[in-house]
């Protein structure tokens, strides 16, 4: 069905196919959870400025035709979900597993070991001003299952604030930390399990991030 969609991010107004909806705003690049669709009208009358819907206590949170945008706090990308992590016993049989059946982009990173590397995977399309040099996505790393020291075998990396203040919190509801904090290709990492036992890397954010970056935005 043809509608009419506004970005409640910068107010841009274009018409797509429900179908085939774009994957950011044509103007400004926001995510498809600024969008508000309305049927189409072939005379073209469309919103001059647009204004998100209010919150208000009367909502029923069940209601899925909308949603609230959610607030991020300025400044932070704590608890962000960032990439995942497969392991493997022969590089090349996974790396050709994930190249052929999904069509991932996979690189050997820079510094890691020729015969156990860790392998960059760029999963689809990047946005055009963030991380130009290799198309991402959501994007990963495949790593030797035999560098894997903690039992664990975590698959997923969360970013925080603070390695030092998170473990804290993991401890107080449950959780255990299995290996402290350590540097891999200039970035501070973590491993914990969750109260139930689930491995997770942790990751900090650099001290390098300038908060311009498309992915710190909290609009």
């Amino acid at each position: 069905m043809l509608k009419l969609y506004t970005c409640y991010h910068c107010s841009f107004p274009f018409k797509a196919d429900d179908t085939d909806l774009p994957c950011e705003c044509p103007a400004c690049g926001a995510s498809p959870d600024n969008f508000l669709g309305e049927p189409y009208n072939e005379q073209e009358i469309r919103r001059i400025h647009v204004d998100p819907p209010v919150e208000t206590k009367e909502r029923d949170p069940m209601n899925l035709d909308w949603h609230m945008p959610k607030s991020f706090p300025a400044g932070t990308r704590n608890g962000r979900l960032r990439r995942f992590v497969f392991e493997y016993d022969d590089p090349q049989v996974l790396k050709d597993f994930y190249t052929d059946v999904f069509g991932w982009d996979i690189i050997n990173t820079e510094t890691s070991d020729p015969e156990k590397p860790l392998m960059y995977c760029a999963t689809g399309p990047g946005n055009a001003n963030w991380e130009p040099r290799v198309v991402s996505f959501c994007y990963g790393f495949l790593k030797s299952r035999a560098s894997e020291d903690t039992g664990s075998h975590p698959m997923y990396v969360i970013e925080v604030d603070s390695i030092d203040k998170t473990v804290e919190l993991v401890k107080q509801y449950g959780g255990k930390l299995l290996k402290p904090a350590y540097t891999a290709d200039g970035q501070l990492y973590a491993v914990i399990e969750d109260s139930e036992g689930n491995g997770i890397y942790l990751w900090q954010t650099p001290d390098t991030v300038t908060w311009e970056e498309p992915e710190s935005q909290t609009k």
